[in-house]
């Protein structure tokens, strides 16, 4: 059977030779599969490589002849059908069995017919990885390989080259761009949630398509078709009508002020300010009112913005937290002054007439002594101590003394103001004497040399310590206080003009502070020295006598001010009474430090202090103090406090 297969195979391809065309009649009924391929191999000139698994018979019905590329399409099916398939190379193919196939490294040659066992990598762009893989595994054989790369949209394919290339014409129409777009539709009457809950009823969203709503902007997000958009448009253009219907409600606060709560209201939501019409390009009919004396707000609004309005109101009405500034501000000054001057002098008829005389602040000059002892009236050597001594008889006589002084003033001020006020609010202490000053006189001339009807101007102010503060509290707990604080005294001198000099620090400055942190404002270190020495020339030089003819003065002083300040946040009512029992208990304990003692000596000492210590704030102020004070004088006493006891 075989020999006669292959007499009849050859005179076919003979008889095509000789009509310049290669025909090949197959007509074979259970041939050797190994045989049907040296059929092939001869009729498309390709060699090929059997595997030792290739085996099986073929039966192949053709009536007619048929050419190379047809002989070689069947013997494609054929090796189909016996789950075989070609490894394509260079010169040479392999025919191997499909699962084996996948294991075979194939080489690069220009194959001009389908059908050889190949691996492809197929890029994806639009559609899930996921959805496709569902799609194409029930398309492979089970032979075939197929394994995703989801981190570059790729999948990675083995199979036959025809059915990779169907594989990927599949996989280029299902991974063609989405026709579909997204768009927002604004909503500017009604509420996007509402409407979008509204057409979501309706059920008219088609497959692939989606709607969403954003309160946040109050749109409504639309993912499909155009024929789709445009039908939610058509639907929220119908929806979205201004509300007719006005109602009128009446908000009382509780921290805010009507009256600055009102423009900001009134700015927000577009409304008309008493007495004027509704405002150009504003939707709706919005009128808010403020009433101080009931400290509330009217307003008149449609009813779907009125609750829009009424949560602005409410988020604003806020109860404001509250600041304890608690101030240290301690100035020290200390003034030395030293004097020693020897001053002495001939006197011939009752004048001076050589000697060494000092004109030293604070000192007399020998003449003037000799002047007033003369005249009879009792010298005036002035501080310190003073040695002198005259001769009284005779024209020519002598007077000569020595004095000396060492003086010391130190003043030393602490004050600790403190001051309790809301958030953004400010705030002033001014604990100061209301002095007078003299800014100017008048006075009329008459007929005689008398001023007339005089006159002075007075303008008085304060002269002590004044703090003036504004708070504003950050999110973070930090403190930033916009701060002017003024530290003034009188001085006990005058000026040239009459009026009284002062002395004044004064503090402008903005800082920011951690709550319960101190800060230091400001901080003056203040040294002065001065001297003056006079003496005679040679004289005074001398290191035996020379102290007899010179005298000198020297002062010396240091001022020292610091300024600190500690802001202490108050945010509820327990922490507001803690720290002001604390603040009481410190007062009580100053108060007692700094009583005077009763010595049991007239007068007597009344003993006074703070009246409350911390423990119970809830009484009438001043009645400790004032009730004892009414009868140790024997003075009719307040009316005893209110108390109340549980039954």
């Amino acid at each position: 059977m075989r020999i006669k297969l292959w007499i009849f195979a050859a005179l076919f391809v003979l008889a095509g030779t000789l009509q310049g065309k290669a025909q090949i009649a197959l007509d074979m009924r259970d041939a050797n599969l190994r045989d049907f391929v040296t059929i092939v191999a001869q009729a498309t000139g390709r060699n090929f490589i059997l595997d030792n698994r290739v085996q099986g018979t073929v039966t192949v019905i053709a009536p007619d002849t048929v050419s190379p590329d047809a002989v070689y399409e069947i013997f494609l099916h054929v090796l189909e059908l016996n789950q075989l398939t070609i490894v394509e190379g260079s010169e040479t193919d392999r025919i191997v069995p499909l699962g084996v196939a996948s294991q075979l490294t194939p080489h690069n040659r220009a194959a001009t017919l389908g059908g050889a066992f190949e691996t492809r990598v197929i890029t994806v762009n639009n559609a899930p990885l996921n959805e496709l893989v569902e799609v194409i595994r029930p398309l492979l054989p089970a032979e075939a390989s197929l394994s995703t790369v989801p981190a570059t949209g790729q999948l990675i394919l083995s199979d036959r080259r025809e059915n990779i290339n169907r594989i990927m014409r599949l996989v280029a129409r299902l991974d063609a761009p989405r026709q579909s777009q997204i768009e927002t539709i604004r909503v500017r009457n009604g509420s996007a949630p509402d409407i979008l809950a509204t057409i979501q009823a309706l059920d008219i969203t088609p497959p692939g398509s989606s709607m969403s709503a954003d309160a946040r902007a109050n749109t409504l997000i639309v993912s499909g078709s155009s024929d789709f958009r445009q039908r939610v448009r058509e639907v929220v253009d119908r929806l979205d009508t201004p509300q007719r219907s006005i109602t009128t409600y009446v908000v009382r606060l509780n921290y805010a002020d009507a009256s600055d709560l009102e423009g900001v209201i009134r700015q927000s939501f577009g409304g008309a300010a008493p007495g004027e019409g509704g405002a150009a390009g504003t939707t709706g009919n919005v009128s808010i009112v403020a009433e101080p004396s009931q400290n509330a707000l009217v307003i008149t609004a449609p009813s779907d913005q009125m609750d829009s309005i009424v949560g602005s109101i409410q988020a604003l009405d806020r109860r404001p937290a509250q600041v304890l500034i608690e101030a240290v501000i301690f100035e020290l000054s200390v003034e030395n002054f030293s004097d020693l001057s020897v001053q002495f002098g001939a006197l011939i008829n009752d004048a001076v007439v050589g000697g060494v005389e000092f004109s030293l602040q604070g000192r007399p000059t020998l003449t003037g002594l000799v002047s007033s002892v003369l005249g009879g009236q009792a010298p005036g050597f002035g501080s310190g101590g003073t040695i002198g001594a005259a001769d009284a008889e005779g024209n020519g006589r002598f007077a000569g003394f020595l004095s000396a002084l060492t003086s010391q003033s130190s003043t030393r001020l602490l004050s600790t103001p403190s001051i309790l006020t809301l958030n953004n609010q400010p705030a002033e202490i001014i604990v100061a004497q209301n002095v007078p000053f003299v800014t100017g006189s008048f006075a009329q001339v008459g007929e005689s040399a008398v001023p007339d009807q005089p006159f002075q101007t007075i303008q008085r102010e304060d002269v002590g310590l004044t703090l003036r503060v504004t708070p504003q509290i950050t999110r973070d707990r930090t403190v930033r206080m916009e701060i002017s604080q003024e530290v003034s005294n009188l001085t006990n001198s005058a000026s040239a003009a009459g009026s009284e000099i002062t002395s004044k620090r004064q503090l402008s400055t903005n800082v920011l502070v951690r709550d319960r942190h101190v800060i230091i404002l400001g901080g003056l270190l203040e040294n002065g020295s001065g001297a003056v020495g006079q003496k005679v020339p040679g004289l005074g030089d001398s290191k035996l006598v020379g102290w007899m003819f010179r005298g000198r003065n020297a002062s010396k002083s240091q001022r020292v001010l610091l300024v600190m300040l500690r802001p202490r946040i108050m945010e509820s009512d327990a922490e507001a009474t803690r720290i002001t029992r604390q603040v009481a208990n410190q007062a009580k304990k100053i108060a007692q430090s700094t009583a005077p003692l009763d010595d049991g000596q007239f007068p007597s000492q009344v003993q006074q202090g703070f009246p409350f210590d911390g423990a119970d704030l809830n009484q009438p102020f001043d009645a400790g103090f004032i009730d004892g004070y009414a009868r140790e004088k024997q003075l009719p006493p307040l009316p005893s406090r209110l108390e109340f006891k549980a039954n």
